[in-house]
């Protein structure tokens, strides 16, 4: 081999190099910020990765339901899938699962008279 080979050779193994970081930042930026890592699936492409990376710094930190898991907006109080209430837990409070209120059986239904009697 040539050294002009053997140099071309280096760059093009150090390019790759910097590109697989580049994606593996990508992942861990979104894994520590609770988003889906398969958005670095754009980095396919050299400006899809770019892109990604951007959106990525760019884009808010999601939390966790303790409750659920479900994935919520930082700023969210309570949590829209279980009701879970953040800012209890933050005050050092947290229910446990009997003393949550959950209506009495049977309750959603109207009273009765509240509504027309069918027509027919």
């Amino acid at each position: 081999m040539r050294p002009e080979d053997i140099i071309g050779l280096v760059v093009v193994v150090a390019i790759i190099a910097v590109y697989i970081g580049l994606v593996v930042l990508g992942v861990m930026i979104a894994i520590r910020k609770n988003r889906s890592p398969h958005w670095m699936w754009f980095a396919l492409h050299p400006l899809g990765l770019l892109i990604t990376l951007i959106v990525m710094a760019a884009l808010p930190a999601l939390k966790k339901c303790p409750r659920c898991t479900q994935k919520l907006k930082s700023f969210a109080r309570l949590c829209a899938y279980c009701g879970h209430d953040f800012t209890l837990a933050e005050q050092g409070y947290a229910p446990q699962p009997g003393q949550i209120y959950a209506p009495p059986p049977g309750s959603w239904a109207p009273p009765p008279g509240s509504y027309p009697p069918p027509q027919g």
